[in-house]
């Protein structure tokens, strides 16, 4: 075995034996609510051989082909023994426990401790059940108050205002909202907002729905997408008493019942736990409240979060949330935020029947009118009292807004914006604002109207756009760039028109008019995007539109004719030929038959229960635990235009995020493609494999790192990548590494291509950390990759890379 396939062997994981006699033994292990448990033994009667199961419940064995029995054993669970066969091929065996009482209380009897904090814990997990069960559905009013202040540290000999009456409320921002839930076990949620009032920036408040995370502690896993990807284990759960330590700090009685309250701490090693503490009610064995605290480094926006939660027992039967107080604080540089959030539960209704339609995809609807709710419905809904700052602050913003809503200020505003300076002409660029019609004319600053690098040399030029939105949603957009050439005296330039039709459905179409360079692989490694091979004249005009035909299943369509030609004819610059030589030899531009063409781009995608939430005027899109399927056709079309193209490329495949509780997050796409048809199908329209960067590390969802050229694919191919982010799963169980707020990532790609009897593998570990610039998110990361070929071998490599968070998609990848 060579060392790259021996790395590769060891990059992916694939066991320590690859004898043909062994196979894989996998499964998953889950409680009776299907919730993955932890730490669960599994061992093999007869054999010094077995495992546990990792966080997500998941175990693996390597076995040869005989007869076993499986021993699943864990503290509070029957332990359970599994026949199985292995023979010539893998098995899957997945197990679901069944709560044991009786052996819980034999652990009980034999345990000598002085405090009984651990004790009274199992108490309350032997009695979750119960608990969860008697409020498996129910419906609830909530009110909820978010309150934010952002400060910004002043500079030593900033000049501070005179006027400092209001200075404290400045940074200050508060939502109210109401809603109506209505929840059924396990995890599905309806929700209708009735009110909302907004005032000041309200982006950054936290948990202004109900959609925004689950933080029932009686769950295994708390899931919480809006405060971090990866979910925390509860400790009021088997698998929290191994990685937790509880201990009582006090015992006190109300109407002659103890109350005791526990102080909960993770164990040295843990990795997406939490810490607090909960007040336990004697005999019956119920939280009464809870305060937890979120570690920092599994929360990108955050560096410090709690909640605080308040039971009480309603109808006599179920023990209910009915309030819940969320702490949290932030600093970036100069800047510093600390937020409060109140959700009061009320007029609970439990096991009120509901029909069996009633939950679906979309799990949240605001009406119009919730928007527009006046004072007096808000005094009346308000379940707590305003705070005195509060208060001071409503007065404030309603003081503001009605100053700046009348005509003489907002006209003022506007002319300042319109004002023709200096500073805007050659950095920021000049906008004009039209109020009335809700329009914007802009024009790019001088500074952007000077290319000093370029294909053919020195280019001047302008660029602008146009804007409106209507009160509707609706709205268009014009962009235009002209620009030109200084030493082949040429002119360029792209005219765009997009218009969003429905914003609820996404309908949108566009035009594009264009004289502009090309490039024959735009998707190319920035070595090869260097050289002029890659650039022709591009003369072209599309019309697509796209819509969202129904939930999950879109509809895109392009129409585009384009003149091409060889841009050989170009003058270049021979001192940066003489320079670059070394890097570029040959740099020379392609050259081809000028010719025209016409094509058809169709492109279906689908997903499988989409979940969303409904605004007034638009939809939310909130994902789906199904991947996103997607076919695309692209035909060449002759004859129309004098189009000289005659080709078919067919290409289909799957992506998905995968949310794999506390082990982390795994990306993968898989497609495949190929012409059908290549009765005149020209370089310009090649489907191209794209090679790895030198030195740096791409975006691996959608690269190669270590594919050693770039090459086009004729016939069907096969292409995946996969990509698992750990989030500090490994790492943070090192104490030390643990502070350092790192994580490490891992992932494959896979390429088989028939046509060129090519067989390519590739995979790499990185570490990487997440740090601020100014407001955006960035992550940096230091990767070792390695691949296998059957045609060549590529020694291991070493990279650096650089990503910018994606806050549409909320990810790096």
């Amino acid at each position: 075995m060579n060392k790259p396939l021996l790395f590769f062997s060891i990059l992916v994981s694939i066991g320590a034996s690859v004898s043909g006699q062994t196979y894989k033994v996998t499964g998953k292990v889950t409680n009776p609510s299907l919730e993955p448990l932890p730490f669960v033994s599994v061992s093999i009667k007869g054999l010094k051989l077995g495992t546990t199961t990792a966080s997500d419940g998941s175990y693996e064995l390597h076995l040869t082909e005989d007869r076993y029995e499986l021993i699943f054993t864990m503290i509070g669970y029957k332990q359970r023994v599994i026949e199985l066969v292995v023979s010539r091929g893998n098995v899957q065996q997945n197990l679901i426990m069944e709560s044991a009482d009786e052996d819980l209380a034999e652990v009980e009897v034999r345990a000598v401790k002085k405090d009984r904090a651990e004790e009274i814990i199992r108490n309350v997990i032997r009695n979750k059940e119960q608990l969860t069960a008697a409020a498996s559905a129910f419906s609830a009013e909530l009110y909820i108050r978010a309150t934010q202040e952002n400060d910004v540290i002043p500079k030593k000999k900033r000049k501070q205002p005179t006027d400092t009456a209001n200075r404290d409320l400045r940074g200050m921002s508060m939502a109210e909202i109401t809603l109506k839930l209505d929840y059924q076990y396990p995890n599905r949620i309806k929700e209708e907002r009735t009110g909302v009032k907004v005032r000041g920036n309200g982006e950054s408040l936290f948990y202004l729905s109900a959609t925004e995370g689950d933080f029932n502690f009686y769950r295994n896993l708390v899931r919480v997408p809006a405060l971090s990807q990866m979910p925390f284990l509860s400790p009021i759960s088997y698998s929290g008493l191994i990685a937790y330590r509880f201990r009582t700090i006090s015992i006190r009685k109300i109407n002659g019942q103890k109350i005791y309250t526990i102080r909960i701490t993770p164990v040295k090693l843990g990795n997406a736990l939490i810490e607090g503490e909960v007040e336990v009610l004697d005999s019956a064995w119920v939280l009464l409240k809870t305060h937890f605290e979120f570690p920092k480094f599994h929360m990108p926006e955050y560096d410090f979060f709690s909640i605080d939660q308040q039971y009480e027992f309603l109808e006599n039967r179920a023990w209910m949330v009915t309030r819940q107080e969320f702490t949290y604080a932030a600093r970036a540089g100069k800047k510093s935020m600390n937020g409060r959030t109140v959700a009061q539960f009320k007029n609970y209704v439990l096991n009120p029947g509901f029909p069996p339609k009633h939950f679906g995809n979309e799990i949240s609807a605001t009406a119009r009118q919730a928007y527009q709710r006046d004072t007096s419905f808000w005094n009346q809904v308000r379940t707590e009292p305003l705070t005195e700052k509060e208060i001071r602050f409503v007065r404030y913003r309603d003081s503001i807004h009605n100053a700046t809503n009348t005509k003489h200020y907002l006209d003022s505003i506007d002319q300042v914006f319109n004002r023709i300076t200096w500073k805007k002409i050659l950095l920021e660029g000049q906008g004009n604002y039209n109020r009335p019609l809700e329009r914007t004319i802009y024009v790019g600053p001088l500074t952007s109207m000077y290319e000093p690098i370029g294909f053919g040399g020195h280019r001047v030029g302008f660029n602008g756009n146009y804007r409106k939105t209507f009160p509707s949603k609706k709205n268009i957009v014009i962009q235009a760039f002209a620009s030109y050439g200084l030493r082949n005296k040429d002119v360029k330039g792209t005219m765009s028109l997009t218009r969003m039709y429905n914003p609820f459905n996404r309908g949108y179409y566009a035009v594009n008019v264009g004289r502009e360079f090309g490039t024959v692989f735009a998707g190319d490694a920035w070595i090869n995007q260097l050289k002029r091979s890659n650039i022709f004249e591009h003369d072209n005009v599309s019309v697509s539109h796209g819509v969202e035909l129904t939930n999950g299943l879109f509809l895109i369509n392009e129409l585009q004719f384009a003149m091409r030609r060889s841009a050989e004819r170009y003058r270049t610059n021979d001192k940066w030929d003489s320079l670059t030589n070394d890097l570029l030899p040959d740099n020379q531009a392609l050259t081809f038959q000028d010719h025209n063409s016409f094509y058809n781009s169709i492109t279906l995608k689908y997903t499988p229960k989409q979940r969303y939430i409904r605004e007034p005027l638009e939809k939310v899109i909130l994902g789906s635990a199904w991947p996103t399927f997607y076919i695309n056709w692209r035909k060449g079309i002759p004859k129309v235009f004098n189009s000289v193209v005659d080709f078919d490329y067919l290409e289909f495949g799957l992506e998905q995020r995968l949310k794999l509780g506390l082990v982390g997050i795994s990306d993968y796409t898989l497609f495949s493609g190929s012409f059908y048809n290549t009765k005149d199908l020209r370089l310009l329209d090649y489907k191209y494999m794209r090679r790895g960067d030198p030195l740096l590390f791409s975006n691996p969802s959608k690269s190669f790192q270590a594919l050693d050229s770039t090459f086009p694919a004729f016939r069907r191919f096969y292409e995946g990548h996969y990509v698992h982010q750990f989030n500090g799963a490994i790492l943070n169980k090192i104490p030390f590494l643990k502070k350092l707020n790192l994580s490490e990532v891992a992932g494959a790609g896979i390429l088989y291509l028939p046509e060129r009897n090519l067989k390519y593998a590739e995979g790499f570990v990185g570490i990487e950390k997440v740090f601020r610039f100014w407001t955006e998110k960035l992550k940096i990361g230091v990767y070792m990759v390695g691949s296998v070929a059957n045609q060549y071998n590529n020694p291991v490599q070493f990279k650096i890379g650089i990503q910018h968070f994606n806050k549409r998609r909320n990810s790096f990848y």
